[in-house]
């Protein structure tokens, strides 16, 4: 899994090392009334005793998962349609004329899990501490300050407008207690073994395999949650996963799978899938080094890759072509420039080979493609172990690119690897995926704001591929400055051109986020039919908003 850059939804666990861990971790019966929901986590091997809410490698781990179940943000936004966001922990808000000011309503009579009450200082406190330790501002808040007026009210000022930053600001910011998290030292790198929200389900026990959440019999909305706790499961492969899902182990995940129909959805009449147009699915350049750096060089390789293949192959059909622009079709086709609509990427190795020639590219005597030092050019291409379906894929594309002469060597790194390697630069090519978010604006912030990046060795939260452009930068504060529709239609198309035009990710495919969930023991799934809620549970947040609204099958 990868988020605004980064979570790939692959496996889930392999049955004989999860059942042991499932059953010393929580609760479960052969009886949907007493039996925990089942979630893959979307993490590979050992699940992290980390559930720090305001850390990025946190929230896209296994132990992301706490976060929307024991943490909650104050509204719910709703990525897998077009929609006002749901309340949450708070009822409603406004916004002032000219998107500096947001004044908040906070639903009454809510506690912590402790049995404290909890209260607007608490919102105030979380938004102080992310305006005084810059860490902890994975989102780029612009946060000029935040006060509580009362109890159930809170304002929040910002520096400067940012419409397009709403669903960060109010619905990935999770809200902490001041009274347990004011005497934290470092926030940053406090690891929050033993997490207190105001979520329908409160933490239980842990290990590095599984970790189980009880019903919390206090929550503050009627009625909710219904299912008695929720156990999250980790472990490598698609394979073990599989079996685990069609055997009734796990009921909630996303795997990749080839053939989900024959493998999945013919086993068992309670195997159902979601399937919704998510995200866009690239490889990420290291621009900071050659050949990457180099337009005509990430031009030939984009040429290079048979895309339908890849969708077939690797992705299981449920990817569809992706437009130049990234922007995401159908759902921002007003956005899209003329030049650009109903277009896709296509694949022309002989182009892309005069491409190179043209640039100045040679080839040894070998037929292997020289890099303008004249040394052969060798692709590290990466990608998370048991991630099978672009592990497939990055075979795939090592074919590709073999027919214009490069080298490749295909790397397989654990999750932790992966993310902190992505973070800091050490890579030449990842396999990962562009975040869309709710409007375009979530996606070409997360790949281009260089604010969010750093340099080669620091840790980046974002534009990973270290795109630093003063135009693309301009115009990302021209949509954060605005809510006019037709402003933001000539931002977006601006920026979708600037991509189009100069690839600094090359994109593989319109990814159909898959979610794939049993309703043999619980009820009230969003479906394709009814998105009330966007299912994909590598996303934290929907894991908890889901969860509280299932229903045990009577």
């Amino acid at each position: 899994m990868t988020r605004r850059g980064g979570v790939r939804f692959a496996a889930v666990l392999a049955a004989a090392a999860a059942t042991a861990a499932l059953t010393a971790c929580s609760p479960s019966s052969s009886s949907s009334s007493g039996r925990y929901v089942s979630i893959y986590t979307g993490n590979p091997g050992a699940i992290p005793d980390n559930f720090n809410p305001f850390s990025s490698s946190v929230y896209w781990s296994g132990a992301g998962a706490v976060l929307g179940a024991v943490y909650e943000p104050l509204f719910y936004y709703n990525t897998a349609q077009a929609g006002k966001p749901a309340p949450w922990l708070g009822k409603s808000f406004t916004v002032s004329s000219d998107g500096t000011t947001y004044d908040i309503t906070l639903n009454s009579g809510v506690s912590w899990q402790d049995g404290k009450p909890f209260t607007a200082a608490d919102v105030a406190f979380t938004y102080n501490l992310i305006r005084t330790n810059p860490a902890l501002n994975i989102y780029g808040l612009d946060l000029a300050s935040a006060t509580a007026t009362d109890d159930t009210h809170v304002t929040i000022k910002l520096k400067k407008p940012n419409f397009p930053n709403e669903n960060a600001l109010l619905g990935e910011v999770f809200i902490v207690p001041e009274h347990l998290w004011k005497s934290v030292d470092d926030p940053a790198k406090f690891l929050d073994t033993k997490p207190v929200g105001t979520g329908a389900f409160t933490f239980e026990k842990y290990s590095s395999q599984a970790f189980s959440l009880k019903k919390n019999p206090s929550y503050y909305v009627k009625g909710q949650p219904s299912v008695p706790g929720l156990k999250l499961v980790a472990e490598d492969g698609n394979t073990g996963g599989l079996n685990a899902l069609n055997a009734g182990q796990v009921d909630w995940a996303g795997i990749a799978l080839t053939d989900v129909k024959k493998s999945f959805l013919d086993k068992n009449e309670h195997n159902k899938m979601v399937v919704i147009p998510a995200d866009i699915k690239v490889l990420i350049p290291n621009l900071t080094k050659a050949p990457y750096s180099d337009l005509k060089f990430r031009e030939a390789l984009s040429l290079a890759i048979d895309r339908d293949s890849i969708i077939q192959k690797a992705f299981g059909g449920t990817d569809t072509p992706a437009n130049p622009t990234t922007l995401l079709q159908p759902r921002d086709e007003a956005f899209t420039p003329a030049a650009y609509k109903g277009k896709t990427l296509t694949q022309d190795v002989a182009k892309a080979k005069q491409m190179l020639a043209d640039a100045g590219y040679k080839t040894d005597r070998s037929g292997h493609l020289l890099g303008k030092d004249g040394k052969p050019i060798v692709i590290r291409l990466a990608t998370v172990t048991g991630y099978t379906d672009t592990i497939t894929a990055n075979q795939l594309l090592a074919e590709n690119f073999e027919a214009l002469g490069i080298q490749v060597k295909q790397v397989q790194q654990s999750l932790g690897a992966y993310t902190t390697a992505r973070a800091t630069g050490d890579f030449d090519l990842l396999d990962d995926r562009i975040n869309t978010g709710a409007t375009p604006f979530d996606q070409f912030n997360g790949a281009f704001n260089y604010a969010l990046s750093a340099p080669v060795g620091k840790s980046a939260s974002n534009d990973f591929a270290r795109v630093n452009d003063p135009e693309v930068q301009s115009l990302l504060a021209q949509a954060a400055a605005t809510n006019d529709e037709d402003t933001l239609a000539t931002v977006y198309g601006k920026l979708g051109t600037y991509w189009a035009e100069n690839q600094p990710y090359i994109v593989l495919s319109q990814n159909g986020a898959v979610t794939t969930y049993r309703d043999e023991h619980f009820t009230g799934w969003p479906t394709n039919d009814d998105l009330w809620a966007n299912p994909s549970n590598w996303i934290a947040q929907n894991v908890g908003y889901v969860a509280k609204q299932l229903k045990p099958r009577s």
